[in-house]
């Protein structure tokens, strides 16, 4: 071949190459024939990564592990070979090319092979040739590829189409007690019923999956109080195929033939354009079989995200990976693999919220960006989903089989907008899992647990002095609303501190050090002294003030507490004390006798983070209380996990049955609300609660007022 030619090579697999790596397996008994077929594509330009197996029974787990696009068969004389590889090339999806390598190649030669389905036979002895034929079949591989995405975004363009017709208009049903009373054609098409069906009469869970039930009555029975807030009901509906598909509703109260009743309606979407161009974008930045965002369409989505602070809370990314996948595909067949991926990204959409991010990383990888009020949330829901996994069986045709994944969590900085360090972080820490066996998560070096102290204390304790002593604290006040019961203007306080430049500084920065160096009793009082001032100031009906392990321990407070109330005028009754239940469990004495002397000078006594610990409802009886807040762990995927939601509701029912009332914490999305009605919990707040609402800011305490308190410290 001359030079032209073979420039012409070189240019045609540069561009084959384009930067992006070719997955190769060999078969062959012989290391030195991998090295001389990897050392063929290499010095055409091409990053090849070549993989050897010695026998055509190893092909199958190679195909699902490796994903190859090019498989060489060095010819071993045995027909049988050939023939086990390219049955097995055959019923992958990817429809591998493979070429057979021989020592000696002739037109019978090749034309024996490619009648038994071989695309070409080549050899070592002429490497330009080899190098040719991998261009060509490599091209044309991709053209396919590249020819079945299209397809597949033309079918998936045609259902978008099919979908904008059915929501053209509103799709609407009325219900009372249950049960539908009215519905219109475009509900009965959305549901994929003929125009002359008639539903009119059948209970409305029927056309919605059972794990979403709960929200779906908790909804409308909230929405019948005039309790729902305008946010739509997202739930799994179940058409007349009995198929499931994600629907969103609008609730609203209604009068029918003179009854109270709920009317559903499933607006259509005018967020944005509906242009056939705008559909065919939609269905690229989603992964065909699973329906979640691509790799780059989720790098881009999570990049842009951490250009906007959160709401309130911590963002992780969260990486995770199918252990042992190969096992599973032997066991299910290679048919099946992708079937398998999909029930498995199911699974993992039924545990996300409507803030979270998620994505297929690529093969059996999985990305998601959560947002929650604390990590030990974001651990919750990793374990959550573990736990259902392993509670699942993955089924295809008539097989069947089990998986487990690992979890790499990484805590997101959100003053960094560089996403690319933090996904490696998070990578490493799934790698890290896995090698410890699978089935568990795992934290970065600089998430959870496992993060050092980066704030030297000789540092922060003169910060936190000097914003004592300069007035640069300030309290933020989330509401807390009421569920079955009435509650008025009532609000949790949070602290937040103002560096020297007034910037605010969370208490996860300044507290640890606060608590390490006995500096929680003076953050406590000027927080209850700015409290009270709040309640003079405001039209506020009850402020939940948290108490620290070391006011708790401080036997002077509540004579402290006496001489502020009867200098301030604030009627005690509106202040309710809360303690973390992890120190309650710890110092039941010290907060029996804190408790007992809070009531006499008619304070209210609540734990907070309650139903953490095996003997949780034995505090109920042991301490006088008004309150308790269930921990915000339990929240986290409560409208899906059934098991947890019966946990909530033995304690709520604990609760009631002792005379107490009860608060969910850290609530984020309409569907946890919704099923908070049905389990008996009184009231919530969070960040669902917070939405819409105005964040109230304390202006701080006077001078005068602040300097006696000082004194008082």
């Amino acid at each position: 071949m001359g030079a032209d030619s073979n420039k012409f090579l070189t240019s045609g697999m540069r561009a084959l190459n384009n930067s992006m790596g070719v997955s190769v397996v060999v078969i062959s008994d012989v290391e030195e024939h991998n090295e001389s077929v990897n050392a063929a594509l290499r010095n055409a330009e091409h990053a090849t990564h070549c993989r050897r197996i010695t026998i055509t029974e190893d092909l199958a787990a190679a195909i699902t592990r490796f994903e190859p696009e090019l498989i060489l068969l060095f010819d071993t004389g045995n027909q049988k070979d050939l023939t086990q590889c390219l049955q097995l090339c055959n019923r992958s999806q990817a429809q591998i090319p493979l070429l057979l390598v021989a020592k000696e190649v002739d037109e019978t030669r090749i034309s024996e092979a490619m009648r038994a389905g071989a695309r070409d036979v080549v050899s070592l002895d002429n490497l330009m040739r080899l190098q040719s034929v991998a261009q060509r079949e490599l091209r044309a591989h991709r053209l396919e590829k590249s020819l079945g995405r299209v397809m597949d975004s033309a079918k998936q363009f045609k259902s978008e189409l099919h979908s904008l017709k059915q929501v053209s208009v509103e799709a609407i049903a009325d219900v009372q007690e249950g049960i539908i009373v009215n519905v219109n054609p475009a509900w009965l098409e959305l549901f994929g019923y003929g125009e002359d069906a008639d539903l009119v009469g059948h209970p409305i869970m029927d056309i919605c999956s059972k794990a979403d039930q709960p929200a779906l009555k908790g909804g409308i029975v909230a929405c019948l109080r005039g309790k729902w807030q305008d946010e739509n009901l997202s739930i799994g509906g179940i058409d007349s195929s009995s198929s499931e598909f994600h629907v969103s509703f609008c609730l609203e109260n209604i009068v029918y033939d003179g009854d109270p009743a709920v009317r559903m309606l499933v607006k259509p979407d005018l967020s944005e354009p509906k242009t056939p161009v705008s559909l065919l974008e939609k269905a690229i930045q989603r992964d065909q079989p699973t329906g979640l965002y691509t790799r780059q369409h989720f790098l881009d989505c999570a990049e842009n995200r951490l250009s906007n602070p959160p709401n309130g809370g911590v963002r992780a990314l969260a990486y995770l990976r199918i252990d042992r996948f190969a096992r599973a595909a032997n066991e299910i067949g290679i048919l099946g693999t992708e079937d398998v991926i999909a029930q498995f990204a199911q699974l993992l959409r039924n545990f996300i919220q409507p803030t979270d991010i998620y994505g297929r990383f690529g093969g059996t990888m999985f990305t998601v960006l959560p947002e929650r009020g604390n990590m030990a949330d974001v651990e919750a829901w990793a374990e959550r989903y573990l736990a259902q996994i392993m509670n699942t069986v993955f089924e295809f045709e008539q097989r069947s089989t089990v998986l487990a994944c690992s979890i790499g969590i990484c805590e997101l900085d959100n003053s960094d907008a560089v996403f690319t360090p933090q996904l490696i972080e998070a990578e490493r820490a799934c790698r890290a899992a896995r090698q410890k066996g699978g089935n568990r998560i795992e934290f970065s070096e600089s998430s959870g647990a496992s993060r050092e102290v980066r704030q030297d204390d000789s540092i922060w304790v003169p910060r936190i002095r000097d914003a004592l002593m300069e007035n640069r604290f300030r309290l933020e006040h989330q509401p807390i609303a009421g569920l079955h019961h009435e509650i008025g203007n009532a609000y949790d306080t949070l602290v937040r501190m103002l560096d020297e430049e007034d910037n605010t500084i969370l208490p996860s920065e300044f507290m640890p050090v606060a608590e390490r160096k006995g500096m929680t009793k003076s953050i406590d009082r000027w927080v209850i002294g700015a409290s009270f001032l709040f309640c003079l100031t405001n039209d506020a009906e009850l402020i939940f003030i948290r108490l620290s392990l070391d006011s708790l321990l401080d036997e002077s407070l509540p004579d402290w507490l006496e001489t502020q109330l009867d200098r301030s005028g604030v009627t005690a009754r509106r202040i309710c004390f809360e303690v973390d239940e992890a120190i309650v469990s710890g110092h039941l004495i010290q907060t029996q006798n804190l408790s007992t002397r809070l009531h006499e000078l008619g304070f209210r006594f609540a734990i907070e983070h309650f139903g953490t610990s095996p003997d949780s409802s034995q505090l109920l009886t042991r301490i006088k209380l008004e309150i308790v807040k269930i921990d915000g762990s339990l929240m986290q995927g409560l409208h899906k996990n059934t098991e947890t939601q019966s946990v909530v509701k033995a304690l709520a029912q604990q609760a009631s049955d002792a005379g107490i009332e009860t608060v969910a914490e850290r609530v984020q999305d309409a569907n946890t609300m919704a099923v908070l009605w049905q389990l008996g919990v009184s009231y919530m707040q969070g960040n669902y609660v917070q939405k819409g609402d105005i964040v109230l800011e304390d202006n701080s305490l006077s001078t005068v007022t602040t300097r006696a308190l000082q004194l008082q410290v």
